[in-house]
């Protein structure tokens, strides 16, 4: 027997919505999250109220999103409470309030999301099998594989849950998304995007993102990545697609760095030079970062994770090693700062375990760890703003005018500093200034 836990403030709305005549049922996902012990965050009712008849049982609710959903936000829990829908199934912008929970529950997804209880009456409705779909770890459409394509963004959706819930895609299910893949085409970057980060941030993201392949939905979200598939490695056991994938699968959670594994070497197919070592693919990491930035601005990423993840990848080729010298490392931390100097190194972990070598930490990136533990006691970001000296000052004491030259000196300024952080003061600068300014006259 299953027991639904709700808290209070959910079986207090139920309540309220009875008292005042209505129905009330908690509902999809949150159901689902429920029975499967997942932790949950926000709350879905479903009524046979219309949203003015919520409104007057919850003065505070206000209107959110489509659908007539109104939002309720008590005591940190989040909860939104949506009439009945009546209306044929599909994409509409017109829709009608009604029906009743039976052919509300009918126009959802998946049946792991279409069951329904009633806390006050203690009242289950499954009339999917969605609780049988649920012990089995299936994905499977809601009466019918037409539920899919009446929203194609739901193909995508199908794959994020299996990505978040370890599920597999029943037989049919699966079929129907390859079937009319080509309908994701109708759908916003946006909504994709959006999408897309939730599968790339779950625990079981590679399984997500092998559906994405197999059914060609990844054909109408990054195309370019299925350009790897089949462009087999010399020194590697998976091909170019599979790399990326897997090496996704491996790093560490947050949605730059998974950005910036899938995408690090998009470009490989691209760079591909045969020679007699076998396959190469100079300068792939170059080609790879300005790919990824065109995927990642056509899929609406904020400008911050475009910056970060094209930082990332075109710097995850970095040369270190066991001989390489402080100055060196200081050279990498300022090219691409703290705060992804740490990802960067993640970055390159993840390319080495997805490329299936034996040593992963070689004594080069060993180093540059131990080294960077200790560059962090000179306090430093290594930049030209670092520098105890500015550009007024170069033309203030050596008499120049402002001009490119006063950038070349700068950076032969913050060069000489990476080599020794000894020389930032503001009188050595000025003299090596003058000594740089001198021999280029």
């Amino acid at each position: 027997m299953i027991q639904f836990n709700l808290p209070f403030k959910i079986k207090e709305i139920c309540l309220k919505l009875k008292s005042a005549g209505f129905e009330a049922y908690v509902v999809g996902g949150t159901i689902r999250d429920i029975i499967i012990n997942r932790e949950i965050s926000d709350f879905d009712i479903t009524t046979n109220a219309f949203p003015d008849e919520i409104k007057s049982v919850f003065p505070n609710a206000k209107p959110y999103g489509d659908f007539g959903t109104m939002l309720i936000v008590e005591d940190g829990i989040k909860v939104e409470i949506t009439p009945y829908r009546n209306d044929a199934p599909g994409r509409k912008p017109n829709y009608t309030f009604g029906g009743t929970i039976y052919t509300d529950l009918s126009r959802r997804d998946f049946t792991i999301n279409s069951i329904a209880y009633d806390p006050i009456e203690d009242k289950l409705i499954d009339p999917f099998g969605g609780i049988d779909d649920i012990e089995k770890r299936v994905i499977r459409c809601t009466g019918s594989t037409r539920r899919i394509w009446e929203d194609p963004l739901r193909a995508m959706r199908a794959a994020r849950f299996q990505a978040q819930l370890g599920f597999s895609i029943e037989a049919s299910t699966l079929y129907a998304l390859k079937a009319q893949s080509c309908e994701l085409a109708t759908v916003s970057w946006e909504r994709i995007r959006d999408e897309l980060s939730k599968i790339l941030t779950a625990d079981y993201n590679f399984e997500g993102l092998i559906t994405l392949v197999i059914t060609d939905l990844m054909n109408y979200i990054i195309p370019e990545l299925m350009a790897g598939m089949g462009v087999m490695h010399s020194n590697k056991p998976v091909d170019v697609l599979e790399h990326n994938l897997i090496a996704c699968k491996i790093i560490r959670n947050t949605l730059s760095l998974r950005l910036a594994a899938l995408l690090h070497d998009i470009a490989k197919p691209a760079t591909a030079v045969n020679g007699e070592d076998g396959i190469k693919f100079p300068k792939h990491q170059i080609k790879s970062a300005a790919v990824a930035k065109k995927i990642l601005q056509r899929l609406r990423f904020d400008n911050k994770t475009i910056k970060k993840v094209v930082l990332l990848i075109e710097n995850h080729m970095f040369y270190y090693t066991k001989d390489s010298s402080l100055a060196d490392a200081r050279r990498l931390v300022s090219k691409v700062g703290w705060e992804n100097i740490y990802d960067l190194i993640d970055l390159r972990v993840a390319d080495k375990i997805a490329s299936g070598f034996d040593t992963i930490y070689s004594p080069g990136l060993k180093k540059l760890i131990m080294d960077l533990e200790v560059i962090k006691e000179e306090n430093s970001d290594y930049q030209i703003k670092d520098l105890a000296v500015t550009g007024k000052d170069i033309m203030t004491e050596l008499k120049m005018p402002a001009g490119p030259q006063i950038g070349e000196i700068l950076n032969f300024l913050l060069d000489k500093v990476l080599e020794d952080p000894s020389l930032n003061n503001r009188d050595t600068l000025l003299e090596l200034a003058k000594t740089y300014a001198a021999a280029k006259s």
